[in-house]
């Protein structure tokens, strides 16, 4: 069972995107800044940390059990399988990642996109 939870830690480490998305975390750094003040708060931190917990958390109930732990990395192993053959292989985890920083790109591009309210004072 170790050897087990160790290979599942070594998918999570290779596959977390955040390790291979941007070299200098800055994507990840905007995210995590809120107020985009460009400093990242202790709460402006946790707050990240509590989303990610939460997307694991799939009953809500405050706690991980292994199920919820094995089913979130489960899915994250699903989703670089791109052929469905049941193994990842270096070329296929390198695509599925640039598909993923894609995909992350365009989100936060639509973002900027979005007109700022007008205000009339």
């Amino acid at each position: 069972m170790q050897l087990i939870k160790l290979i599942i830690l070594s998918i999570v480490i290779i596959s977390n995107p955040m390790l291979h998305a941007d070299p200098k975390g800055s994507a990840r750094l905007d995210q995590m800044d809120a107020n985009q003040n460009g400093e990242i708060t202790l709460d402006e931190f946790n707050l990240s940390q509590l989303k990610r917990f939460n997307l694991i958390d799939l009953n809500g109930d405050g706690t991980i059990t292994e199920a919820e732990f094995l089913k979130s990395i489960s899915n994250r192993f699903d989703k670089m399988d791109l052929n469905s053959d049941e193994v990842l292989k270096k070329k296929e985890i390198r695509k599925a990642l640039r598909k993923i920083k894609k995909q992350e790109k365009r989100l936060q591009d639509n973002q900027k996109k979005q007109p700022k309210p007008f205000i009339k004072q």
